[in-house]
């Protein structure tokens, strides 16, 4: 069963998706929010596997609420604009729904989620490819991700490697406790000292923090 939460200022589009969930034996949407910050509070208290996102809301930018979800959250952005096709799947989205939704599109969007959830659990390492060597690095080892154009830097609490992989690739292979926290960074929760205005303290290294994600970052560790 495929856990979901809709967030959408329109109610008339929430109604949408929850008959067309109600149709379906695989998903529940247990919570709907007209409110983009109330329901990204949800996902990180209670780690839905889905959710359905609108773009353009009044408040908030959906392209923005869907780089401070979750990193194993999975994303199917809902719009009635056509534009944000590309920049939706450059964060990595599932899918994108275009309103008004017809059931077949969102059967098959869901099956998309359902197919990435039946891959095995994620282990307690992951294995990167460095100058055509694999490592296999523990993920309590690994503190934060960096993205440097076409590749990433990884900083472990005893090495640094380089890989050529996108920050949303690598996202999707990671556990709930990583959370991106700007646009080129990526950190172990667990790792993370000290949080300022601007920046936080991950095991002496200094990350910088946007100011839209600090208070998503804040939530994750005080749950």
């Amino acid at each position: 069963m495929i856990k979901a939460i809709a967030i959408d200022d329109e109610p008339m589009a929430l109604q949408v998706l929850q008959h067309h969930a109600a149709r379906m034996n695989n998903i529940r949407i247990e919570q709907t929010f007209t409110n983009a910050s109330e329901g990204l509070r949800y996902t990180h208290q209670h780690k839905p596997d889905l959710v359905f996102l609108d773009i353009k809301m009044p408040d908030h930018n959906g392209l923005d609420i869907a780089i401070a979800l979750p990193a194993a959250t999975h994303v199917i952005f809902t719009t009635a604009y056509s534009q944000y096709a590309v920049q939706g799947f450059d964060i990595n989205a599932t899918d994108y729904l275009l309103k008004p939704i017809s059931y077949h599109r969102f059967v098959k969007a869901c099956a998309k989620v359902e197919e990435r959830l039946s891959t095995p659990a994620i282990s307690a390492t992951i294995t990167v490819r460095e100058n055509g060597t694999w490592i296999r690095i523990p993920l309590s080892h690994l503190l934060f991700i960096q993205a440097k154009g076409n590749y990433l830097h990884l900083v472990t609490t005893t090495s640094t490697h380089l890989i050529r992989n996108t920050l949303q690739e690598f996202a999707s292979h990671l556990p709930h406790t990583f959370l991106r926290i700007n646009k080129s960074y990526i950190v172990n929760t667990a790792a993370v000292d000290v949080v300022e205005n601007n920046h936080v303290i991950v095991s002496g290294h200094k990350v910088p923090v946007s100011a839209q994600l600090r208070s998503a970052l804040l939530t994750s560790l005080h749950k």
